[in-house]
């Protein structure tokens, strides 16, 4: 079996000939919208307890962040941290209610920028 390559790329010619603003999109998507997707979402990561508790002794920019309902709460309680000398923040997650559980967040953290937060949601 033979295969003539004028024969692969004429259709593709005639195809980037006839949808250019779709190549230019594809383009777009391809260079420029998953590099910026994939470094922001680099900065956030599941990781294992373990890992986590480990960060939370040896890095004090580190804070734990428990966002489970009340209910999960009651029943389950918080990771003690006192012998870190460290709290838990405790804030219930809504999702009809994000702005105000940032607010909630920023005025818990007192530089939640330079935070390492480490969020238990399960």
């Amino acid at each position: 079996m033979r295969f003539y390559l004028e024969s692969i790329l004429v259709p593709v010619d005639d195809f980037f000939n006839r949808y250019p603003f779709f190549v230019d999109g594809v383009v777009f998507i391809w260079l420029f919208v998953i590099p910026a997707s994939q470094e922001y979402l680099r900065k956030y990561k599941d990781i294992f307890a373990l890992d986590a508790f480990k960060k939370l002794k040896d890095d004090p920019n580190a804070q734990l962040l428990d966002i489970r309902d009340n209910k999960t709460l009651r029943v389950l309680g918080s990771p003690n941290l006192k012998i870190f000398s460290k709290n838990v923040v405790k804030l219930e997650f809504r999702d009809e209610d994000n702005e105000g559980f940032a607010k909630k967040v920023k005025e818990n953290f007192e530089d939640p920028v330079n935070t390492i937060i480490f969020i238990l949601n399960k």
